[in-house]
């Protein structure tokens, strides 16, 4: 990838944010998360047979087709003041931040409603709300985009949000490891293949045994699921956050590759 303008050393707030994106590299999943995953581990290998890996991807492939085209200009547009994208783009890291953080801001009101409305505990509910959790993820994902001056209708990148979703929801450090290199790949030669597909098929999985496990407590079932969207969606727009800061800076000529975890 090359810098759309000449190499420019960073201002002391992009290096702030540089080393914030470092540190966000090197984070660690929660403690519960490996005990959880390998209490989960029998029922995702069921999962697998029951849902073939085909047709998982398809499911996510259709969920950010339409994610992408609920998430149109208009309202990024009017928040930012400017005409086109590309106007957003020019503009300062710092000012892409603020509005990046007004957007995700918006996506946690509409993640805690979504998982509220369909937290009743039913198995209809369950069977809405997993496709719903992730729709609202991956529409905020594209909207955080935006903030940046990007956008998956015109750069065809589109694989690349399933990606940031996988990153956001890493349970262990060798899911983390193999995603963040995943990520590396992409970020610099553009590429998504089948690692990419098979990270993000673990994380569906993963988020409908979690909503099985939470509807079987009575009368929590509301708060938590409204509790557990606006978490998850809040990793996805701090994921998309980062991952659209660094590309920033790479684009802007800022860094010259790879900020390395630190």
């Amino acid at each position: 990838m090359k810098p759309l303008i000449p190499a420019a050393p960073p201002s002391r707030y992009e290096a702030e944010q540089i080393r914030a994106i470092a540190a966000w590299k090197r984070r660690k999943p929660h403690p519960a998360s490996p005990l959880l995953n390998r209490a989960q581990r029998p029922l995702i290998r069921l999962s697998r047979k029951i849902v073939p890996a085909p047709a998982s991807r398809f499911a996510f492939d259709a969920l950010n087709r339409v994610a992408e085209q609920l998430v149109r200009d208009d309202w990024i547009l009017r928040h930012s003041g400017f005409r086109s994208l590309e106007e957003i783009g020019a503009q300062s890291l710092e000012f892409s931040d603020r509005l990046a953080d007004k957007v995700i801001e918006e996506g946690l009101k509409l993640a805690t409603g979504v998982g509220a409305v369909t937290g009743t505990g039913s198995l209809g509910t369950v069977v809405v709300g997993v496709p719903a959790l992730l729709g609202v993820a991956l529409r905020l994902i594209h909207r955080v985009s935006q903030a940046y001056g990007y956008s998956a209708e015109r750069t065809g990148d589109r694989g690349f949000m399933l990606h940031i979703l996988a990153l956001s929801t890493a349970g262990t450090p060798e899911e983390q490891s193999r995603a963040m290199e995943n990520y590396h790949r992409q970020l610099e030669h553009h590429l998504v293949g089948d690692a990419v597909n098979e990270a993000a098929l673990a994380v569906l999985q993963r988020i409908v045994l979690g909503r099985k496990l939470a509807s079987f407590i009575p009368g929590l079932s509301v708060a938590l699921n409204a509790y557990a969207n606006r978490s998850f969606s809040r990793r996805a727009g701090l994921a998309a956050k980062r991952v659209y800061q660094e590309r920033w800076l790479l684009d802007h000529g800022r860094i010259e590759g790879w900020i390395a975890p630190a």
